[in-house]
């Protein structure tokens, strides 16, 4: 845990190459303390069909997956970093945005915790 899921205009990796993108949030997550870096996950969807405030436009949209029971302060300290980064690193993308979701722990599955069962 987390999963990160970054939306990107294809044109944004003429820009960063994709893998120097998920490394570097990748980078930035782990780099807050608030997860071991093995558990963060991060995966790059490129679309080619897209409009920003009507137009075709660059665009970098995150959507961060953690267990529920971070702190609201947490939270921001994850998004104001990870989107920090971005935009020093891509000035050149006028819309970069993060959102932080709780998964709720009750109903939540994966390998390890189905084996355990």
């Amino acid at each position: 845990m987390p999963h990160c899921l970054i939306e990107a205009a294809r044109e944004v990796s003429e820009l960063i190459a994709p893998q120097e993108l998920v490394q570097l949030v990748h980078d930035q997550a782990a780099d807050t303390g608030l997860f071991q870096p093995g558990e963060v996950k991060v995966r790059l969807g490129l679309y080619e069909h897209h409009c920003v405030g009507g137009e075709p436009g660059l665009f970098v949209h995150l959507i961060f997956y953690v267990l529920a029971g971070r702190s609201d302060d947490e939270k921001r300290v994850l998004s104001r970093r990870v989107v920090r980064a971005l935009v020093e690193r891509l000035p050149q993308v006028p819309a970069i945005s993060l959102d932080v979701r709780d998964i709720r722990r009750e109903v939540f599955s994966n390998r390890r915790n189905c084996l355990d069962d």
